[in-house]
């Protein structure tokens, strides 16, 4: 319990921090980290590190793609990267078709390009048309979206949980606590535009009849994430895909949601920015 302890709060003290700088630079060296040890993660427990060429382009492609999808002035070079990413996996599979079969190089593939794209989405959004002047509060929405929507399930579904979600895939999750999760998230992000509203934006108002269904949604679309790790460490017998925080696991372990919920709300807001921010 202490280290787990210990761990969640250098977590919090770092997250903060990023938080508190708020640089599309901070933001894009974290996403970058977080992307390659993600890219790591999941390539070990699908069994392709007994494949290192393959692993480490991998790994390489999903610290560096951040980078090109989030500076303004590298923009140019993400579709540039990527093709060459497809070249390059192509190639592996060509001098190494012995060994390496098309799933493998499939899952890999996958594994190093929608892993950096969908945590880039994170800085995306706190950068986009509609979330640059909310600011801060985006980043905030999002992350509360995803792990609020999993304390609320856990605390309902412990005390009330009768009915199981899905027992095969996770035997602990619950409809009761799918629902508490739901009004969890809707709790938290009208308390939040509440603050926000008071006392950071003065001039202009969020609007809660399009946030706070939102959150709810997209706390649905977080539980679709969480369930998706479960089935990929169930059919890899894998307990958690990392000890990067001892006691919480590893990147996919703490942002299996935030994975899901990032383009998702990215995409939302693209198209309700007008009705968010007046």
């Amino acid at each position: 319990m202490a280290v787990r302890l210990i761990s969640a709060g250098v977590g919090i003290v770092i997250g903060v921090s990023i938080l508190i700088f708020d640089n599309v630079y901070v933001y894009c060296a974290a996403i970058s980290f977080l992307s390659a040890v993600a890219v790591w993660e999941l390539t070990r427990a699908i069994k392709c590190d007994r494949f290192p060429l393959l692993r480490w382009a991998s790994v390489i492609f999903g610290g560096v793609f951040p980078i090109a999808i989030v500076i303004k002035p590298l923009k140019f070079l993400s579709v540039p990267m990527a093709m060459m990413y497809v070249l390059l996996m192509a190639v592996i599979m060509l001098r190494s078709h012995k060994e390496v079969k098309f799933e493998q190089v499939l899952a890999c593939g996958c594994a190093g390009g929608l892993l950096p794209v969908s945590l880039s989405c994170i800085v995306l959004l706190r950068y986009s048309t509609y979330g640059d002047p909310l600011g801060i509060f985006t980043v905030l929405y999002l992350l509360f979206c995803a792990w609020f929507g999993d304390s609320g399930a856990y605390f309902v579904g412990t005390f009330l949980g009768k009915h199981k979600l899905c027992p095969l895939i996770s035997p602990k999750k619950t409809v009761e606590g799918l629902i508490g999760g739901i009004v969890t998230v809707g709790i938290v992000s009208a308390l939040t535009v509440l603050i926000f509203n008071s006392f950071v934006f003065t001039e202009h108002q969020m609007n809660y009849f399009v946030l706070v269904p939102l959150s709810m949604v997209s706390s649905l679309v977080g539980v679709v994430g969480d369930l998706s790790a479960s089935v990929i460490k169930r059919e890899y017998d894998v307990k958690d895909f990392g000890n990067i925080m001892p006691g919480h696991g590893g990147v996919i372990d703490r942002f299996d949601s935030v994975i899901f919920v990032a383009p998702f709300l990215y995409i939302a807001m693209t198209y309700l920015g007008n009705f968010i921010y007046a």
